[in-house]
């Protein structure tokens, strides 16, 4: 089978097929260095990483270098691609990635350690870095928030970039150019790139272990390389690390906005926050930097939503300011903003009436814990009547849900903090009682995780409570907040458990990931994946005892981590300690005195800190009553649309579709009208959905606008910002909403690659001759219909030359470039018209599939195309 054979029989192939909104396709041959930046997860998380998307868009802007994508494959690609003998291949050039010269792989979380096993497995490439001496192997990279401590997965890579990725990546990427230039060994290369500030190479070090297999610490195997320090971009004004084209996804993905990071690095010092660490000192971007980006980003986008992100969004200093002002570039344009990452106490009155003019995005709130005692040793300055206020003024603005996230098994935790907990949220969903007129359906979500000692943080000593402990303390938080208007969600404690041995594990667990990965172990940060009792099986093989890495570290205990110095002093993390068990908060660098951690040298590395604070002087409802209402008698202008869907876009579901047009409406700039209510939609109809797989030369839309504009305009806006094989063929006008014409009849084109075409035109025979062809089947709700396909089809005829020589050139044009797709020694055409008046319909495939007796995989060899 080829790919896109083998893409007709996974389950979500807009997954693989690239060719993105704003993808960059530049010629293989024309580039000196080719780098495919990988995620080890599925697409639709991969896609909404900022890191593997600011490094996408900034090499690609090099001339020299080609930057292609790869995202790890679902269970069921993975095995079709293994069947076949097919290598796992870059989104864009569709080439294996051992073609590539470098694989940068981002470590975004400890649960992601198996897949990176199965994306080499996938390409032929050995696992460990010691394997691949021969320098044909691509240099593997590594990189992200698991860096801190790499060492479980350390051996895999050749380097690992320890902090910020953007100006380190084009070093990486000219000692390689040399390198290929000069013909040097894979060990020369290393040496160089061992001269990079902020890049690991984990075959420098070795780690010591006594003869009872306690570890005594990680000796250096190269003079003057003992540690290797982070690397820190200084600040983000340059406009060179921008997003210039921001990639727009083929399907759903997870956080299916335009992400906008307005600052890096938190210095508020929660302690138990690995990210404080990795990404200290705050940097933050200016009010009009980020009005840029948004406005940039929407309209080479279409998105309908912008996140500001950052640790901490609130605490970003000009936020009174920016809320106001990007609210009043962006609602014109009919996009709303979310706030991911709000501080109790910076959603003002003021900022809620803002984010809501559009559409009203979900409030989400981290106490972490429910007692000031403890919100007190984890160095969370959160006051409880701060929140209650807020979300009384939530309740008030209309909000009708609030999700507050907390952790258990925090350092001190008792059962008074559980309890404190409980009653927080149910003091939290009190507040909707105070408000007059509020009407039911009120609801507080808590979101319940397992605290995780991470290294690099001032709890990396601390011990993690068991799996059982953690269900426990989860079941009595749900027995305490039952109730309509109460939801819990917690993460599952046996991932927390996984979490917290890779994440101050050493190199033994990589033949343990290794083994669980031999026994099929995949994708383990979904919970319908998680398989602890391979991981289990394979810790008794292997002997190690996985409790034993949560257990309490002794302060002066070697860490498998000391050779990684991430800029904050081991010396700050044990004073933050003592100072979490005394209960004291120490404040935000950013508003008072240094505290002295260690990262900033206040030449190069400082804060830095764009705005001053100052709250916005008038509300976005003040600006609403100075406003004249907006007339409501407007006249429509009412187009329909005729479009192709071919080749690549038949891997689109209807939904996808749907978004894929409203995104090119948007970016064509056409004035369509939205819906009213709470969340507005552009007027937009479609027919009965194609089903996915199908092509069609005959699929129709019906848009609504606010402005007459000449039908040639239209198609030509909108074809040049639909992706794929989407393309408008026709616009006509109407003075009303016309309406979608009851289809009597559906004329098909089958194109069979096949090895066995005796047998399939002997099927047919046999289907024509009989009078009767009487089957059941289920239909879309799961009713069980019976039907008669001789009388639902009215024509099943193979097409021979001649026939095709009739076609008209729009489907000879299909048929070439189908062909090409199909495998089979014999290409058979078949035109078939399926009668839809009377009675249920069954579905295209279904009926192919039952008339010729093919199998699943069969089918992967059938193209068809509805015209």
């Amino acid at each position: 089978m080829n790919l896109s054979e083998i893409l007709s029989l996974v389950k979500r192939p807009g997954r693989y097929i690239g060719g993105e909104i704003n993808a960059y396709k530049k010629p293989w041959e024309e580039v000196e260095l080719r780098v495919c930046l990988i995620f080890p997860d599925l697409y639709e998380i991969g896609m909404s990483h900022q890191g593997l998307l600011i490094l996408y868009d900034l090499l690609n802007r090099s001339e020299k270098i080609l930057a292609d994508r790869c995202y790890c494959p679902d269970l069921d690609l993975e095995r079709y691609l293994k069947d076949s003998g097919k290598c796992l291949f870059g989104l864009e050039t569709k080439r294996p990635l051992k073609d590539f010269d470098i694989l940068a792989i981002t470590l975004p979380y400890e649960l992601c350690y198996s897949n990176i096993l199965t994306i080499l497995n996938l390409s032929d490439i050995p696992f460990l870095s010691s394997q691949r001496k021969d320098k044909h192997f691509p240099l593997i990279l590594g990189g992200g928030s698991c860096s801190l401590n790499p060492e479980p997965v350390a051996e895999i890579f050749d380097a690992i970039v320890i902090g910020d990725g953007e100006d380190i990546i084009f070093e990486i990427c000219q000692k390689v150019l040399t390198a290929k230039k000069h013909a040097s060994s894979r060990d020369e290369l290393l040496v160089e790139l061992s001269r990079i500030k902020g890049l690991y190479i984990p075959s420098f070090f070795k780690p010591l272990y006594d003869k009872e297999g306690s570890f005594m610490g990680i000796s250096p195997l190269m003079p003057g390389y003992e540690k290797v320090k982070k690397r820190i971009c200084p600040d983000f004004s340059d406009k060179r690390y921008d997003i210039k084209n921001p990639l727009v996804p083929n399907i759903r993905i997870v956080h299916d906005r335009l992400g906008i990071e307005i600052a890096r690095g938190c210095t508020r010092g929660c302690r138990y926050c690995q990210a404080s660490t990795i990404y200290r000192p705050v940097r933050e971007r200016s009010i009009e930097h980020i009005l840029e980006l948004a406005l940039n980003g929407i309209k080479k986008t279409g998105w309908e939503e912008v996140s500001l992100l950052s640790l901490s969004t609130g605490d970003y200093s000009g936020i009174f300011e920016l809320i106001p002002r990007i609210m009043d570039t962006l609602v014109p344009l009919r996009c709303s903003v979310s706030l991911p990452s709000l501080r109790v106490g910076t959603l003002t009155p003021e900022i809620m009436d803002e984010i809501k003019r559009v559409r009203k995005t979900g409030l989400t709130f981290a106490p972490e814990a429910g007692s000031k005692r403890l919100r007190a040793v984890i160095n969370k300055d959160i006051q409880e009547e701060d929140l209650l206020e807020t979300a009384f003024t939530a309740f008030r603005k209309g909000w009708n849900q609030i999700k507050l996230y907390f952790m258990i098994g925090l350092p001190t935790e008792d059962e008074e903090d559980i309890e404190a907990l409980i009653d927080l949220v149910r003091k939290v969903r009190a507040q909707a009682k105070k408000v007059k007129g509020i009407k039911g359906g009120v609801k507080v979500t808590a979101s319940i995780g397992t605290f995780v000692p991470k290294p690099q943080t001032p709890f990396q000593w601390e011990g993690q409570i068991s799996i059982d402990e953690s269900k426990r303390r989860i079941e009595q938080i749900k027995k305490g907040l039952k109730g309509h208007n109460f939801q819990v969600k917690w993460h599952d404690p046996r991932q927390s458990f996984l979490e917290g041995v890779f994440s101050r594990g050493d190199r033994r667990l990589f033949y343990l990931i290794k083994r669980a990965w031999e026994l099929g172990t995949r994708l383990e940060a979904w919970t319908d994946n998680l398989r602890p009792d391979l991981f289990e099986r394979a810790s008794k093989e292997l002997r190690i005892d996985l409790n034993g890495y949560l257990k309490p570290i002794k302060e002066d205990a070697p860490l498998y981590w000391d050779h990684i110095d991430s800029g904050v002093k081991k010396k700050f993390l044990q004073l933050e300690r003592k100072r979490a068990i005394e209960g004291k908060i120490t404040r935000d660098c950013r508003y008072f005195e240094c505290q002295g951690c260690g990262v900033c040298d206040f030449k190069s590395i400082k804060p830095v800190i764009k705005e001053k604070r100052k709250r916005a002087i008038e509300s976005a409802q003040k600006k609403y009553e100075k406003k004249a209402a907006p007339s409501e008698n407007k006249t429509s202008f009412y187009y329909k649309l005729k479009y192709n869907k071919v080749f690549d876009a038949r891997f689109l579901g209807h939904l996808d579709l749907v978004r894929v047009f409203h995104r090119a409406i948007s970016r064509a700039n056409l004035p369509i009208v939205f819906s009213k209510g709470f969340h507005p939609m552009p007027r937009l109809s479609f027919p009965d959905p194609i089903p996915l797989g199908i092509e069609s030369l005959n699929e129709e839309a019906i848009m609504e606008l606010d402005k007459g504009i000449s039908e040639r305009e239209i198609e030509e806006r909108l074809n040049r910002q639909l992706p794929l094989g989407i393309r408008i063929k026709d616009v006509s006008p109407f003075k009303e909403k016309p309406l979608f014409k009851t289809v009597e009849a559906e004329r098909h084109l089958l194109l069979i690659g096949t090895d066995e075409h005796e047998k399939l035109l002997e099927r047919l025979r046999d289907f024509k001759f009989k009078e009767r062809f009487e089957i059941s089947f289920f239909n879309k709700k799961g009713k069980k219909k019976n039907i008669d396909l001789r009388e639902k089809i009215s024509r099943f005829v193979k097409i021979d030359d001649e026939g095709i020589f009739l076609f008209e050139h729009e489907i000879k044009n299909w048929l070439i470039k189908a062909k090409k797709d199909l495998s089979g020694q014999q290409k058979l055409i078949f035109e078939v018209e399926i009668n839809k008046k009377n009675g249920p319909n069954m579905g295209i495939k279904d009926i192919i599939e039952t008339v010729f007796c093919l199998s699943q995989k069969e089918m992967a060899g059938v193209r068809i195309l509805k015209w």
